[in-house]
């Protein structure tokens, strides 16, 4: 089978399945989430190595952004002229990028699209910062980023098989 055929038959068939699983439980708003670090996962090699550098990356990136909406964000809320999220939002960028300065987070697109998709759920409602239950923006930012990097390698995986 041509390549790219396998490789569309792919995406699309663990797509679609991850789709039905989300959208049959209350975890719609993982879509999104888990595609994009599905691309993540691809963009960064599609291999074991990327693989691992996605989600420790993706953990760090939904981590500083939970940070940012626990502490910084309650905290210079209150700074004159509505600068309060603006110089939270700064600060915790300028924590995230040069956090990538550590191996294990240093896919920095990774760590981006982890701290874009935690806002992502915290802005859509999900904000049980506290919560151990997946209306926690981390816990679900986290779990669907994971499960969107395995489902990629799944899908490499199948198209590989297919292809040959």
């Amino acid at each position: 089978m041509n390549k790219l055929v396998a490789l569309s038959l792919a995406i699309g068939g663990v797509g679609g399945i991850m789709t039905w699983i989300y959208t049959s439980t209350p975890l719609a708003l993982s879509i999104p989430i888990s595609f994009i670090a599905w691309a993540c996962f691809v963009a960064a090699g599609g291999n074991n190595k990327a693989l691992s550098s996605t989600i420790t990356a993706w953990l760090w990136g939904a981590v500083v952004a939970w940070l940012t909406a626990l502490v910084l964000i309650p905290n210079l809320g209150g700074l004159p002229a509505g600068l309060g999220v603006p110089a939270s939002i700064a600060i915790s960028v300028f924590v995230l990028v040069y956090g990538t300065k550590v191996k294990a987070f240093s896919l920095a697109p990774g760590a981006v699209y982890g701290y874009a998709a935690f806002f992502t759920a915290f802005l859509a409602g999900t904000d049980a910062l506290q919560s151990a239950s997946l209306g926690n923006p981390l816990i679900l930012t986290a779990l669907s980023g994971i499960a969107g990097a395995v489902l990629g390698m799944v899908a490499l995986n199948v198209s590989a098989s297919l292809g040959k």
